[in-house]
């Protein structure tokens, strides 16, 4: 089996304690080159079952949540998050991918 084709529970990865740390927008691309168009967000999670250790989350479309304040910190749940291996020189890294970013007691933007 390649390493590409392994399917990682996400929930046993991260913990069920996602909290929000950051939100950012993704620059699409054409031809290599970055446009100011924005193809969808990125949301970092601090992941307190794991030492705190953080993960970035893509999502396509829309901003679901806002970037959280200072000392405000809301738990989230994301819709079918997907985590896959990949390699770079610097070592094996996550990638992670998702539906949806909802705040874990009701429903964000979208």
């Amino acid at each position: 089996m390649e390493i590409k084709n392994l399917i990682i529970d996400s929930l046993k990865s991260v913990g069920n304690n996602l909290v929000l740390v950051d939100v950012a927008p993704i620059k699409s691309y054409v031809d290599g080159r970055r446009m100011d168009e924005v193809s969808g967000y990125r949301y970092t999670v601090a992941l307190p079952d794991k030492a705190f250790d953080k993960l970035v989350v893509k999502i396509d479309g829309v901003q679901r949540l806002d970037k959280p304040e200072e000392g405000n910190y809301p738990k989230v749940v994301f819709d079918n998050l997907d985590l896959s291996l990949y390699w770079t020189p610097e070592g094996h890294k996550v990638s992670a991918k998702a539906d949806d970013i909802m705040l874990a007691e009701g429903k964000g933007k979208g």
